[in-house]
């Protein structure tokens, strides 16, 4: 029962890395990072809340999946009533399993109890990586019962005992006044009555005998180190020990009837009786070998009859202890040969001792046999060989380890290592497990849309720039004008009007990489403009400028603002009573900044092409600069009433640029 309960919790890890392999691979969906990258996409948040829906409803053993922001947040799940959810968000941001995701580890978790459902579960956690970082974390909540229903009820079968994975000092309280986010349509968990004694549950495995309402029970219990979890099998104790029993019988039977021969001396008797004696001495004789198909003819009901049918009896219970531990590797056995990772076990010296096709087939054999005996490092190098086994050595696993495969014929492969460290009562490494996965693929694909996101973002770029120089000329044209101007009705003002040209001139024609200025600059050239149509329209002009210090440092493209003044100006002028008055205010709006641009007069619409073949930059330019900036993250508005014209601009507090152009 020991080893069952061993074999169990192998072939239960086994199964676990599977799920989470395909919990990692969610996380690396094209939808599923966009919809972190946009949580307020409704299309896209809909697209990953059914494709969670669909995976759970194959799978069977998912309670839920559900994709969390950097914060816990829950931004899609399969169950979409919990997007949002600020009591989901302040229970997930504490777990270790979210925490330990956020660093860029796929975990598998203790036993808990969900608050979403009031059921005991496992979460499988995987981080959404993109570009270097963790803006997400994808957690898959596997319910407890149905993990026992699925994949350990089979086991019933195969072993004849009941199997069960638990936790002994699960805690299944829950908050006063807490009432679950989802209802479960399924029996309630039932908590195995497997009193495990407090100095037992330290060892790795044991057995632990104790009564029940169904009579004496033995359980077979062994504990997985990480996560911690106890695998146990239970059989009623009359099951597992009626062979022995059995045998105790007939011997303390057959040691009387062999007195009772010797004693009562009847030859007539004694020689049949010492032959089958004999039968039996040679059964117990093949059993002891590991013969189990012979068996004793039973004939009458003497002690002798007796020790033949326990011997019988013996030898059925071996066969089918024997049967089932066959079964047993069978399974092991398909699961090893079918699987589409490697799968390898190594000796603590790098030698390889077993590996599946899989692996062969990573490493350009078509047989396994032809890569048991040789190194990893014969396949991977030697620096890798060691870094691995001297971390198996130092924590015991191994997790995501990238590796260059040197193949048979040549070629290179790229894989990745998840392994697990054996070791004895001492802690030393006696051998090591693990899973080699091919990422040669992902890897190209990763690489070539890295070249195309940094293609895109020269273009975009440039773009950006060809609109700039378009606007930094726009300007000069009419203040020399207005020189030309001076220079017939007031000349002595031309010197100020030369000066405030100069200040205006080095502040816009300087320019940054990033094509991003600080809100504070662009207010302090806003300034310096109407400064200089204040020395061209004097007392028919009258501005106001306005800006919090705290937004100073938020960053806009360069000359946003300046068109749209300009604009005010120029319209206003022609439409408004004098003096013509122009407001320009910034204020924060939650995590954006809104610029107000407002004058008096009236709105002429008019088409921006027209305006750009006159020297004029246009709206339809700014909100061209805008897009490429920020995607879809800002507001362009034009309102007002019957004698006022407002422009209202909104863009992220935090000027970072388009993730998706850039």
């Amino acid at each position: 029962m020991e080893r069952t309960a061993a074999l169990i919790a192998r072939q239960s890890e086994t199964t676990l890395d599977v799920f989470a392999s395909g919990i990692r691979s969610l996380a690396r969906e094209d939808c599923v990072r966009r919809a972190i990258l946009r949580p307020r996409a409704a299309a896209v948040i809909d697209e990953v809340c059914g494709r969670f829906r669909e995976i759970a409803h194959e799978a069977k053993v998912y309670q839920s999946i559900n994709l969390h922001d950097r914060d816990g947040g829950c931004v899609a799940s399969s169950f979409p009533d919990r997007v949002g959810l600020e009591s989901m968000r302040r229970d997930v941001v504490a777990r270790p399993d979210f925490l330990s995701a956020m660093k860029g580890e796929a975990v598998v978790s203790q036993i808990f109890v969900s608050r979403g459902t009031g059921r005991p579960v496992i979460v499988i956690s995987a981080p959404v990586e993109i570009g270097g970082t963790v803006p997400g974390v994808v957690r898959a909540v596997v319910d407890l019962t149905y993990f026992n229903d699925y994949i350990l009820t089979p086991q019933d079968y195969v072993h004849g005992g009941k199997a069960y994975i638990f936790d002994p000092n699960l805690d299944r309280e829950v908050p006063d006044g807490w009432k679950p986010h989802n209802i479960i349509e399924a029996r309630a968990y039932e908590q195995p009555g497997i009193p495990i004694p407090e100095d037992m549950l330290q060892r790795g495995s044991g057995f632990v005998r104790y009564p029940s309402a169904r009579g004496e029970q033995l359980a077979a219990f062994c504990r997985t180190p990480r996560p911690e979890w106890f695998f146990v099998v239970e059989k009623p104790r009359k099951d597992t020990m009626r062979p022995i029993h059995a045998m105790g019988r007939v011997t303390a039977g057959t040691l009387i009837s062999m007195l009772f021969g010797v004693w009562g001396g009847a030859l007539a008797v004694a020689s049949p009786l010492l032959t089958r004696l004999g039968q039996c001495m040679d059964m117990a004789r093949d059993i002891e070998m590991g013969r189990l198909e012979r068996r004793v003819e039973v004939r009458g009901t003497d002690e002798v009859a007796r020790l033949g049918k326990g011997l019988n009896a013996m030898a059925d219970s071996l066969e089918e202890s024997h049967a089932a531990l066959e079964e047993a590797e069978r399974l092991y056995r398909s699961i090893f040969e079918n699987a589409m990772e490697g799968i390898f076990i190594m000796d603590p010296g790098g030698l390889l001792v077993n590996v599946n096709p899989a692996f062969a087939h990573l490493v350009g054999r078509e047989d396994p046999a032809q890569v048991r005996g040789t190194s990893m490092a014969d396949h991977c190098g030697a620096d890798v060989s060691s870094l691995l086994l001297g971390e198996l050595r130092r924590s015991g696993s191994v997790r995501g380890l990238e590796v260059n495969l040197a193949r048979s014929d040549g070629s290179r492969r790229t894989g990745v290592i998840y392994a697990r460290a054996d070791r004895d009562g001492e802690g030393a490494l006696i051998r090591a497990q693990g899973l080699l996965n091919d990422i040669t693929e992902r890897k190209e694909v990763e690489e070539e849309r890295h070249r195309a996101q940094e293609a895109q973002r020269r273009f975009v770029e440039a773009q950006l720039e060809t609109l700039r120089y378009q606007i930094n000329p726009h300007f000069l044209f009419n203040v020399l004008n207005s020189l030309d101007a001076l220079s017939k009705t007031d000349p002595e003002r031309i010197s100020e009007l030369v000066r405030q040209l100069s200040r205006y001139l080095r502040s816009t024609l300087s320019s940054r990489e990033s094509g991003l200025t600080p809100l504070e600059k662009e207010m302090s050239t806003i300034e310096s403009y109407l400064s200089l149509e204040k020395v061209r329209f004097e007392e028919d002009l009258v501005v106001s400028v306005s800006m919090p210090e705290e937004i100073g440092d938020a960053l806009v493209p360069e000359l946003l603002i300046q068109p749209v003044v300009e604009n005010a100006v120029k319209h206003g002028m022609k439409t408004s009573f004098l003096p013509l008055r122009v407001d320009v205010a910034c204020r924060a709006a939650g995590e954006h900044v809104m610029i107000e641009v407002a004058n008096t007069g009236k709105w002429i619409a008019r088409d921006t092409a027209a305006d750009a073949g006159k020297g004029g930059i246009g709206l339809e330019n700014i909100r061209t600069r805008l897009e490429l900036t920020y995607g879809d993250r800002y507001g362009l508005e034009i309102g007002g009433s019957d004698d006022r014209v407002v422009v209202t601009i909104e863009i992220p507090l935090r000027g970072d640029k388009n993730e998706e152009g850039l």
